[in-house]
């Protein structure tokens, strides 16, 4: 989970800082504005949030992707996976926006920052889908 899931959620989290910076407007080696800044902020935030929710579903299993249907439906994770997303609300939202340095992202960053979900359980999948055929092939020797 670290070597995989963690750097892809940090690339998507950093995609959406750099995705809502340059779409307004920003430069290399210009200041950008506090409330350019701010949601850049919010849009990184809210994709890291949103990555470690799909690292949740993928970390359940060591074996098998999140989308794996013989997964046992867990109501605590549900009620928790609600719980983040309200979290995630209110960082987002006054007064505690601003303490943060942070901003609803724009809807470009929303955009990215929900990309992380597909990201994490794609990379998530990929890498099962390696280590089940190195052990397989491990097996046959």
């Amino acid at each position: 989970a670290f070597g995989v899931l963690g750097p892809t959620e940090a690339a998507v989290s950093m995609l959406a800082f750099l995705v809502v910076l340059q779409s307004g407007g920003w430069d290399w080696g210009v200041e950008p504005s506090d409330a350019l800044l701010a949601q850049a902020s919010g849009a990184a935030f809210t994709a890291v949030v949103l990555g470690q929710l799909a690292n949740t579903f993928a970390c359940r299993s060591e074996a098998h992707w999140a989308g794996f249907r013989r997964h046992q439906p867990h109501p605590l994770l549900a009620w928790a996976v609600l719980f983040e997303l309200a979290v995630l609300a209110v960082f987002l939202l006054p007064p505690l926006d601003s303490v943060l340095g942070q901003a609803l992202p724009t809807a470009l960053g929303w955009a990215v920052a929900v990309a992380a979900v597909p990201a994490v359980v794609a990379a998530d999948a990929v890498a099962k889908t390696v280590a089940a055929r190195g052990s397989r092939q491990r097996r046959a020797r």
